[in-house]
């Protein structure tokens, strides 16, 4: 279809879509030579059976044409939409005959960002309207991106498009225009941009005017006031910027507003080599708050990979549990960070449990940590109930860089018959009377640990923490603050493995199988806790003895660890027992099996296929000096024989 449809002039609007299309056209209605209506939709296409099909996915968008005939023949809803109908069998040629003889003297312009979906589309307008000129808008690709990211009903606006992302769209439409108009003559089109068209409107509608054949009118740089098509009733609605209808006046700001969360890093090469030639410096725009978290991300996860290359134990096993181990401090350090690390909101959460273990957990203790910020006029109030029968109940402030501050345990806490209590937290003075955990001034989290002796006979604790005082209003998600949090669980995760290899070379560095009083301070202890600890070592076939004498302590156990100081799987095997579970003689005495199958006595500890690991014992509130704990390897077949060699009352 070469047909002339007029030799008068028609204006296109050209550009991507979000590039500012719809101001320009709400500017160009202004002009009272130019009719400037919603997107027609009819320059893509030869046919309105065509262009039928496409609006058929694209219903949104019936309503441009509709309002146009609304506007022209004064009919209303249902005539426009009958009168459509009968056009749809007609040419595209033919309609746009139709509306030019509607228009009298006035120029049509006709903004249409469906051309850069078809190539062939455009050369064709030229053979249809030899005086066309064309008015080609462009915009940052980085704003074209966001605001794309940002439009209700996004995910719908690529339908029918041949284009799998927005950056592509923005590229390869763009340059179809820009080879397009290659082949027009200079003083047929002009390209501008939106940056320049919202900052300096009154030189660019110049400009605009003078490549139209017109004069400038001021009307046209306050494109909000009047009607100008901007809305439509049901079924007529205009097609374009949904936002226009909210507007009374140009924003200059909105120029530059989404590049705020545009990374250029995340675009191709060759978008970027376009966007140069069009006037953009990509390369030049600042990194936006959310790449902070993409480095801190980034950061992290080369922390992860230089931890994982220097994890290499004797032992296959430990090898293996090393990886895990490092799985589950990134999970525990990022979560402490980023969803428990707001001190003016804190909460208690667990930190220790079956699958995330640290520091020598204990199988029969609950661990508890909120996020403080300790400081002048800073005070937390934890409320709670301890039940009572509660084998032990203690907390502890941590200071900055991991330093133990001070704690108190239960019997320090006044509570009444039913275990509920008010304590006081801060480095000043209390508002109340009560027990206070006072600190330096310094500390970041509070830890609370309760043991068990019997988890079936005694409940949990209950714990409730908050901030008094006036507290910041609860903010949205920040990236600055959240790529923080990434920052310090990347020194968590750091500083974890360093203190735990540090304790791994300082164990194996002394004689196996002997016990050590060890203080434990670099790896976060309850401070009422003495911590005995042995290394293992036996090989298959073989078992190793413990005996000691219960000490006088609020609980007492020993337990099994591995290389990384987590227990063993307590969920399917026997690796920890505690005074109410050790079998002792009469005078308090036991003897303890490790063993990697039941040798068929009281005391077994499983070691799960661990032939060598950490062995600890801790006595909690000691009364005294710690036990003596004497250590013995036998072959598995002399076993029964050593046990009732050392010990005839058994």
């Amino acid at each position: 279809m070469s047909t002339v449809v007029s030799p008068e002039p028609v204006v296109f609007v050209l550009g991507v879509a979000r590039s500012g299309t719809t101001l320009l056209r709400l500017m160009l209605a202004g002009h009272p030579r130019l009719f400037s209506p919603p997107e027609l939709i009819l320059a893509p296409f030869e046919t309105m059976e065509q262009r039928h099909a496409l609006l058929e996915r694209r219903f949104w968008e019936k309503g441009g044409l509709r309002r146009t005939l609304i506007e022209l023949e004064g009919l209303d809803v249902p005539a426009a939409k009958a009168r459509v109908a009968k056009l749809r069998e007609q040419s595209i040629p033919a309609v746009y005959g139709q509306l030019l003889g509607l228009l009298g003297d006035r120029i049509l312009v006709d903004k249409c960002p469906h051309l850069v979906s078809y190539p062939q589309a455009l050369p064709r307008l030229r053979q249809w309207f030899p005086a066309a000129r064309f008015l080609w808008i462009v915009r940052n690709p980085g704003s074209v991106i966001r605001s794309f990211q940002n439009v209700n009903m996004s995910e719908r606006l690529f339908e029918g498009s041949p284009y799998q992302s927005i950056e592509q769209m923005w590229r390869e439409g763009n340059a179809l225009i820009r080879d397009f108009l290659a082949t027009v003559p200079a003083q047929a089109w002009l390209r501008f941009s939106y940056e320049e068209l919202v900052h300096a409107p009154s030189e660019v509608l110049g400009r605009i005017c003078a490549t139209i054949g017109i004069d400038y009118e001021p009307a046209m740089a306050t494109p909000y006031e009047g009607d100008r098509m901007r809305s439509g009733p049901k079924g007529a609605r205009a097609v374009g910027d949904p936002n226009t209808g909210t507007r009374s006046a140009i924003e200059p700001a909105l120029a530059d507003q989404w590049l705020a969360g545009f990374d250029h890093r995340s675009v191709d090469p060759s978008t970027k080599a376009l966007a140069t030639e069009l006037g953009y410096d990509l390369d030049a725009l600042p990194s936006p708050a959310v790449a902070q978290v993409s480095d801190a991300l980034g950061g992290l996860l080369d922390t992860v990979r230089t931890i994982e290359s220097g994890i290499e134990l004797p032992q296959d096993i430990d090898d293996l549990e090393g990886r895990r181990f490092l799985t589950r401090m990134l999970a525990a350090s990022v979560e402490t960070f980023t969803e428990y690390g707001d001190p003016d909101w804190p909460r208690f959460h667990h930190v220790i449990g079956p699958t995330r273990k640290m520091f020598g957990d204990c199988p029969d203790s609950d661990c508890l940590r909120a996020r403080v910020q300790l400081g002048e006029g800073r005070v937390y109030r934890v409320t709670g109930r301890i039940p009572p029968g509660t084998t032990y109940v203690g907390l502890l402030l941590h200071r900055r860089g991991g330093r133990m501050g001070h704690h108190l345990e239960d019997r320090q806490i006044e509570r009444d018959a039913e275990g509920r209590f008010v304590l006081w937290v801060t480095a000043g003075e209390a508002p109340e009377p009560g027990p206070v955990l006072r600190g330096h001034g310094d500390e970041t989290e509070l830890m609370v640990r309760q043991y068990y002796t019997d988890r079936e006979a005694e409940p949990p604790i209950e714990l409730q923490i908050e901030r008094l005082g006036d507290r910041p209003r609860a903010a949205p998600l920040d990236a600055a603050d959240y790529a923080r949090g990434l920052e310090r669980a990347g020194r968590m995760l750091t500083s974890t493995f360093e203190r735990i290899t540090g304790a791994y070379k300082t164990i194996t560095g002394l004689p196996i199988k002997q016990f050590y009083t060890m203080p434990g301070e670099r790896l976060f202890p309850t401070p009422d806790n003495t911590y005995q600890v042995c290394w293992y070592r036996f090989g298959p076939q073989q078992a190793f003895i413990v005996r000691g004498r219960l000490p006088a302590a609020r609980y007492y156990s020993l337990c099994l660890y591995n290389a990384w100081l987590e227990s063993l799987d307590y969920t399917r095997h026997s690796i920890c027992l505690n005074h109410g579970q050790l079998r002792t003689d009469d005078e308090g005495r036991f003897c303890v099996v490790l063993a990697d199958e039941d040798p068929g006595v009281p005391n077994w500890l499983d070691t799960a296929g661990h032939h060598a690991g950490y062995l600890l014992a801790r006595s909690l509130l000691l009364e005294g000096e710690p036990t003596e704990l004497r250590t013995e390897t036998v072959w598995f077949s002399e076993l029964e024989q050593a046990l009732a060699g050392a010990n005839p009352d058994r």
